[in-house]
């Protein structure tokens, strides 16, 4: 897959992660110092958000984040420090990150990619812009996260079984 910068097309490396498959998992270390394991399964819903620049964490993407905060785990993932984001959910140990999810330019540099993860550590939702300068559509990622949010799986639970 690749990706456009300054007019030239770049190949993003590592890893090239597509719906439905199992999300890569990653140790990183958060703006707070705390260490966190992303990627697995989880209680809640897994939102991976790499962006090139603090520039493109816009107001837009703060209030999502903001609203989704309490039902889903919200990371960012940048080279540079953002501001306006809670120190525990972003990070600039974004090198690992970007590689296992295929959104890696180079050591300075990643193309700004969203991935959902179920609860099940499946991807279920992935966007990654055309250009570096370009973000995701805020839209269509607002609404994949209220559908992996309001997902209920269906089938036999042990729950159902014990209650027969």
């Amino acid at each position: 897959m690749s990706i456009t910068l300054n007019g030239q097309p770049v190949t993003l490396l590592k890893k090239v992660r597509e719906v439905g498959s199992e999300a890569p998992s990653a140790r990183v270390k958060m703006v707070n110092n705390e260490t966190k394991v992303i990627g697995m399964m989880a209680d809640k819903v897994q939102v991976i958000i790499t962006l090139p620049s603090a520039a493109h964490c816009n107001s837009e993407l703060v209030e999502l984040i903001s609203r989704h905060s309490d039902k889903s785990l919200l990371y960012i993932f940048s080279p540079e420090l953002i501001k306006t984001v809670e120190p525990a959910n972003s990070s600039i140990d974004f090198i690992k990150v970007a590689q296992k999810f295929g959104v890696f330019i180079d050591k300075t540099l990643c193309a700004p990619a969203v991935f959902i993860i179920n609860k099940d550590g499946e991807i279920v939702y992935k966007e990654i812009a055309v250009t570096v300068e370009d973000l995701f559509d805020i839209a269509k990622l607002e609404t994949a996260l209220e559908e992996a949010i309001a997902f209920k799986k269906r089938g036999h639970t042990h729950e159902n079984w014990m209650s027969v």
